[in-house]
């Protein structure tokens, strides 16, 4: 809708300072807002109020210069007025209307030509394999999906990854926690490690796995499995290999736990790249050498420095400590010079917002590797907290201290848990209301949404069944849509792609949620209150047409969203 209308008010307003009536060095971008008070038109532009300053002249007087450079040879809008200190409201017409409606049928309808072929790598979830996905990483692993599939949508070529932290002091905690669990299958009397992994799902692992588990350990210090009653014994005899042997065999089991996880949900991820890797490559110490031959390393208190203070960071951070163990942010440093290395035009990482600490620091990271920190972007996500009978849920089943992803997922259904997970801006706190996401009513948006589909679908079939056809845009009798319900429908419509470019250039999967909500209530209005099929031959074309419009939508933003668009319900 507003690129529609957007050449009409550039003309004007280039018009204006040609003649010299505005004098400007630059036009900025033209934003539009689609008034929540219908008094105020049908779209509000603010250009005026910002090009105060640059004409130095009032936005009032700059508004009355515009709308006398105004002209409209199509006829597209019926008014134009100024109001307070200098919004410019338009008002458009039926004909308008009617062209926006037959652009609904275009293949490329809500696709943003943004993107023109540049290489984009959106990095999320990366949940450390230490246990199963918590719906917080739930959370984050839609939002990045979405992110994933409107940035591909707008012409973007985009590579979706997780970064699996695989090495370190985490994975020595779980080798320590999977031998203690190992021993009591031996002895249940065997202490745990008070830092331990204590759920049950490391006690089915090891259980499961128990002969894997002890074969690799003895084959890593070439010996023979002992008997049964010498095992335990011995395994505590050889601790350290035991530590290392069970940290990799159930990091990499868990992984694939999380991997099916995903799979569940509708998450496809492109590539995984191990921390472990990148040390046994050394690639960290080539990131680190790379900063050193910058002058960026120092050394102090018997640890390593990066000099991140220097790219804005509020203060230098260790990359190896004094024991010479390398530190995550080192690792995050070689990382993120790979992704540059591979060529991505745009870096989004989707981090929990315990993460925003590391923001600065791996901004400032980037600029001394030689690049542009702005390619660098990092979406926040914010906790969920999920609720029963408006009652905090906390325990999980598996756990025994949060509840699993998984665990949602086989309540709700893949459908239910994505939308809620996106009926919040990421960085905003989320309430998951288990009960609301089960109940097959209006008062559950995803099955409002979802069943305003079937509803169309369903109506099709019975169209069908009586030999009516929808007509084509340029033999459908639109001008017949005059109905108020009509026209809200429409004008909903015509801001599909407007969301989904504001979708993609904030990186705001939410704003397609809230539109589709929108629809949905626009169209259950209509139908309720009008019929579509039995009346005269254009009225009937013409309200198939509408709501065939309204299908394509609706099913365009739900598969943004990665969430079905049933048939029948």
């Amino acid at each position: 809708m507003k690129k529609r209308f957007e050449g009409l008010l550039q003309h004007a307003i280039e018009t204006a300072a040609k003649g010299g009536a505005l004098k400007l060095e630059s036009l900025p971008p033209l934003f539009f807002e689609v008034p929540k008070d219908p008094q105020f038109g049908d779209l509000a532009s603010t250009v005026a109020l910002q090009l105060a300053r640059q004409a130095r002249q009032s936005p009032r007087a700059i508004a009355e210069t515009i709308l006398s450079h105004f002209r409209d040879p199509d006829g597209l809008t019926t008014a134009a007025e100024i109001a307070g200190p200098g919004y410019l409201n338009f008002r458009f017409s039926p004909r308008f209307w009617r062209q926006c409606l037959m652009d609904v049928g275009q293949p490329d309808y809500g696709k943003p030509a943004l993107g023109q072929g540049r290489r984009v790598l959106v990095e999320f979830v990366s949940a450390n394999p230490t246990g199963p996905l918590h719906v917080g990483h739930g959370r984050g692993a839609v939002i990045g999906d979405v992110v994933a599939r409107l940035l591909a949508a707008a012409g973007y070529r985009v590579s979706r990854e997780y970064y699996v932290n695989d090495a370190g002091k985490q994975i020595e905690t779980l080798g320590r926690s999977v031998l203690a669990r190992l021993l009591q299958t031996y002895d249940p009397d065997t202490p745990f490690p008070e830092d331990g992994y204590p759920g049950e799902y490391l006690r089915e692992l090891v259980v499961r796995e128990r002969e894997a588990l002890t074969s690799a350990v003895f084959a890593r210090v070439r010996e023979d499995v002992p008997p049964a009653t010498e095992l335990p014994r011995r395994l505590k005899q050889v601790a350290d290999v035991a530590v290392a042997v069970g940290g990799e065999l159930a990091g990499e089991r868990l992984l694939q736990e999380i991997r099916d996880d995903l799979r569940i949900l509708r998450v496809d991820l492109d590539s995984f790249v191990s921390e472990r890797a990148l040390r046994a490559e050394a690639a960290v110490t080539d990131a680190i050498r790379a900063l050193e031959a910058s002058g960026l390393v120092y050394d102090a208190d018997g640890a390593r420095w990066f000099r991140s203070t220097g790219f804005g960071d509020e203060k230098d951070r260790v990359i190896q400590r004094s024991d010479g163990e390398l530190t995550y942010f080192a690792s995050d440093i070689a990382y993120h010079q790979q992704k540059l290395r591979r060529g991505f035009d745009q870096l989004i990482n989707v981090w929990g917002a315990d993460h925003h600490g590391y923001v600065k620091r791996v901004q400032a990271a980037i600029a001394a590797l030689g690049r542009d920190p702005s390619c660098f972007h990092v979406l926040l996500v914010q906790l969920v907290r999920l609720t029963r009978g408006g009652e905090p849920l906390r325990m999980g089943k598996r756990t025994g201290e949060f509840v699993t992803l998984r665990e949602v997922v086989d309540e709700v259904g893949p459908d239910a848990t994505r939308f809620f997970f996106l009926m919040r801006k990421g960085d905003s706190h989320l309430d998951f209301d288990l009960d609301l996401a089960k109940k097959q009513s209006a008062e559950n948006p995803v099955f409002y949404v979802q069943y305003a589909h079937a509803r169309i679908c369903s109506l099709f079939r019975q169209a069908n069944t009586e030999g009516v056809s929808v007509p084509r845009a340029t033999e459908a009798a639109l001008e017949r849509l005059s109905a108020p319900e009509e026209q809200e429908v429409i004008k909903l419509l015509a801001q599909y792609p407007d969301i989904v470019e504001e979708a993609v250039t904030e990186l705001e999967p939410h704003r397609v949620v809230f539109y589709l909500i929108e629809l949905a209530g626009s169209f259950h209005r209509f139908y309720n209150r009008h019929r579509v099929l039995g009346l005269d031959a254009e009225l009937t074309g013409a309200r198939l047409y509408l709501i065939r419009a309204t299908q394509q939508v609706l099913r365009g933003a739900l598969d943004l969203l990665g969430v079905n668009a049933p048939e029948t319900m």
